[in-house]
C-alpha cells in the first residue's frame, strides 16, 4: 500500500498534531517514517547566529518527533532540508509514500481555511497526502 509514511514539521502544537496521526498509521502498517523540517531562508543573507538558532530549532522539533516515534516502535528518518517547505516536502515524497500534515503549523490560523504550506502539498504532491485537521490547544 505505502511505503512510508512522511512527516513534515514545523515543531509547532499542531504541526505534532498531524505528526501523532501519521505515526499511529506507520505502527499499523508497520512502515517507516521520515519526519521532515524545513528550513525557509528566502533569498536574504543572514547571519550564522541566526543561522545556528534556525538549525537549533529545527534540531528540537525533529527530535521531538523522534520522541513520540521511539515511544510508539516507529522505525523513524529525520531530514532537515533548506528551501520552500511545500517544494522540498513534494519534491522528497514519492507515489507510494503518504504525507501526514496538520492543517496548519506555526502561522496558526494565519489562511482562514487551511495553512498556505498544508494547501500547496494539496495541490503539488504526487502521492496521497493526508491532511489533519489542527485544533489550537489540543493534547494527546
Amino acid at each position: 500500500m505505502y511505503r512510508r509514511i512522511i512527516l513534515p514539521t514545523d515543531g509547532s502544537e499542531l504541526a505534532m498534531q498531524g505528526v501523532k496521526e501519521g505515526l499511529k498509521l506507520a505502527k499499523t502498517l508497520d512502515v517507516p517514517a521520515t519526519a521532515i523540517y524545513v528550513v525557509e531562508m528566502g533569498d536574504i543573507r543572514i547571519s550564522d547566529k541566526v543561522k545556528n538558532s534556525l538549525k537549533k530549532t529545527a534540531e528540537r522539533a525533529l527530535k521531538e518527533v523522534e520522541r513520540a516515534a521511539d515511544g510508539m516502535g516507529v522505525d523513524l528518518e529525520t531530514k532537515m532540508m533548506k528551501g520552500n517547505p511545500y517544494e522540498e516536502i513534494c519534491e522528497f515524497a514519492k507515489e507510494d509514500d503518504v504525507i501526514y500534515i496538520s492543517s496548519h503549523g506555526m502561522s496558526g490560523f494565519r489562511e482562514i481555511f487551511m495553512g498556505s504550506t498544508t494547501n500547496r502539498i494539496l495541490q503539488h504532491a504526487s502521492c496521497t497526502v493526508s491532511v489533519v485537521k489542527g485544533t489550537p490547544g489540543k493534547v494527546d
